[in-house]
């Protein structure tokens, strides 16, 4: 697994902080795409939904960072 901390000018930063910063952009392209094909019409709770979609880009994105890289 690549969970080791990255060093950026003597500061130590833990690569989850990266992984959820490329969740967060992700999730947030998504989301407007929903948004603009419709389907956010469906959605019942959208403040649940927005968390529940960026815990799922989460998981992806770290379990492809660790398997691929």
């Amino acid at each position: 697994m690549l969970l080791r901390e990255l060093t950026i000018g003597g500061v130590f930063i833990s690569p989850m902080l990266l992984f959820a910063l490329v969740s967060l952009v992700i999730s947030a392209l998504l989301r407007t795409v929903m948004h603009k094909a419709g389907l956010t019409r469906w959605v019942w709770q959208e403040a649940w939904f927005d968390v529940s979609l960026f815990v799922i880009v989460l998981a992806v994105v770290t379990y492809l960072s660790s398997h691929v890289l």
